[in-house]
């Protein structure tokens, strides 16, 4: 019953943070998601609902570790287990600590911070999410869920590579693009990539309900 329990609440905190995110789209438009990245609401008059967003994916990701780690039997999977929970420090991180524009060259210790926590999030998620993966997939208690678990976590790694190929394309297409700016088309794949991030979990829940029935 108690992971039941765990595993909505999981899915309601990553809709939470989904639905937020798609409101500051409406609310704070002057960030272009073509090509602005979802930590720069953080910046505009509603950047406390960004910031709560951050810290509601940090708890579902957090509590549906909590819920797989009776699974989690191996070495790689514990590993990828314990790295979850830094992902979760991280996107506690990508919260409390504001980011600046992407245009802003300035420096500064929030922003440097946000910036760390934010790679690690990007980076690594796919690689902890396919360590647990392959230890839930080794318990007979997820061969129902074998398809689901496998596929949606290959898209966490092409939702990573799409993000950073449409960087590469746009500055191949425009070399005058530099770093970021107008012509850095990242804003949608960004947003995308932490969409797919996000239903990663609410599948992963969603199996455990259906597993606990």
């Amino acid at each position: 019953m108690i992971y039941t329990i765990l595993s909505i609440a999981a899915i309601i905190f990553a809709l939470l943070f989904i639905l937020t995110l798609a409101a500051l789209h409406f609310l704070e438009p002057e960030f272009d998601p073509k090509w602005r990245m979802i930590s720069e609401y953080e910046i505009g008059k509603y950047g406390y609902l960004m910031q709560g967003a951050f810290w509601a994916w940090a708890s579902s990701l957090l509590l549906m570790a909590i819920v797989i780690w009776r699974f989690v039997g191996t070495a790689g999977g514990i590993i990828g287990w314990i790295w979850l929970l830094i992902i979760v420090l991280a996107l506690v991180g990508a919260g409390l600590f504001k980011t600046k524009a992407i245009t802003d060259n300035s420096t500064s210790r929030d922003n440097t911070l946000h910036t760390l926590c934010g790679s690690i999030v990007i980076l690594t998620f796919p690689i902890a999410t396919t360590l647990v993966a392959n230890a839930l997939l080794r318990s007979p208690f997820w061969t129902p869920y074998t398809l689901a678990v496998f596929n949606f976590t290959l898209l966490n790694w092409l939702g990573m590579i799409a993000f950073f190929g449409s960087i590469i394309w746009s500055r191949k297409k425009d070399p005058s693009a530099g770093r970021v700016g107008p012509k850095v088309l990242l804003g949608w794949p960004n947003r995308i990539m932490v969409l797919i991030f996000n239903v990663w979990v609410i599948v992963l829940a969603v199996c455990v309900i259906q597993m606990m029935k």
